[in-house]
């Protein structure tokens, strides 16, 4: 798998491509990184705004995880994964999501740290 590197797309005279696990951390963080509809397919990304002021509890927290889940096997087909490998945590404003998945282009199991939400850097 290729990727187009994200958010330092060009060098000099050349665009930077990423392989392998990078690629997929990539394309896993523009996913999970983008509210839905805003690029060409308006399924593409996820509905974190929407649950932004809402209750903080384990039903929100289920419902998130449903929604990564969700769009992680749709869009990112190089992974393989089960709802039980999405953990999510809290620290103060900032939201992780922990993602275990196999990458099917080479077997091997990886995880990914992301976060999803970071209201301090507003």
């Amino acid at each position: 798998m290729n990727s187009i590197g994200f958010p330092k797309m060009f060098n000099a005279n050349s665009t930077i491509v990423k392989t392998g696990i990078e690629a997929t951390k990539t394309c896993l963080h523009l996913l999970l990184s983008s509210e839905q509809g805003l690029f060409g397919d308006p399924e593409f990304g996820v509905k974190l705004k929407r649950y932004t002021f809402d209750q903080n509890n384990y039903i929100l927290r289920d419902i998130i995880i449903d929604e990564l889940y969700s769009k992680i096997t749709i869009f990112c087909p190089q992974l393989f994964l089960e709802r039980k490998d999405i953990k999510i945590t809290q620290d103060g404003s900032r939201l992780y999501v922990n993602i275990k998945a196999i990458n099917r282009e080479d077997f091997t199991t990886n995880t990914y740290d992301l976060e999803l939400l970071n209201y301090e850097e507003r």
